[in-house]
């Protein structure tokens, strides 16, 4: 039974490094500010993301969204979007499906979503112009006779 999870963009979504071990916060920047629009498709998200990954260190991290808010003596309990690969500040690889449960990352329906609402465009060839070549008129010289 797949339970229905709705993604929170309000809230800023929490950035964790992959270690061996465990998961820990990253440092540099904790949190990002993800809306809808930054997730058109893959292009748009790696382009997006450059704007942060530019001084991590190489791999492994997980962006995840808020399902539940903090209340009165209990934490907020948060749900991975997506899981990047990142070398020399530059997103590698997006995950599709968790190593680990293998369901698919939020993030791949909002792509799917995209490119249903898209139309695709059509391409129409244009047909090649013909070049108008203009003939030369060419005089002859009538010589005379003497």
């Amino acid at each position: 039974m797949d339970e229905v999870i709705k993604i929170n963009f309000v809230r800023s979504m929490l950035v964790l490094k992959i270690r061996d071990t465990y998961k820990a916060p990253y440092h540099k920047n904790k949190y990002l500010n993800i809306k809808k629009k930054d997730c058109e498709g893959l292009i748009v998200f790696k382009r997006f993301m450059h704007q942060f990954t530019g001084n991590w260190s190489a791999g492994s991290y997980d962006i995840q969204f808020v399902i539940r808010e903090a209340e009165y003596m209990r934490a907020p309990i948060y749900y991975t979007f997506c899981r990047i690969d990142i070398r020399d500040g530059k997103v590698v690889k997006v995950w599709k499906n968790s190593p680990y449960t293998r369901k698919t990352y939020p993030i791949w329906e909002i792509f799917d979503e995209y490119k249903k609402k898209k139309p695709k465009k059509k391409v129409v060839k244009k047909k090649p112009k013909k070049k108008l070549v203009k003939k030369k008129i060419v005089k002859k010289k009538i010589t005379k006779k003497k």
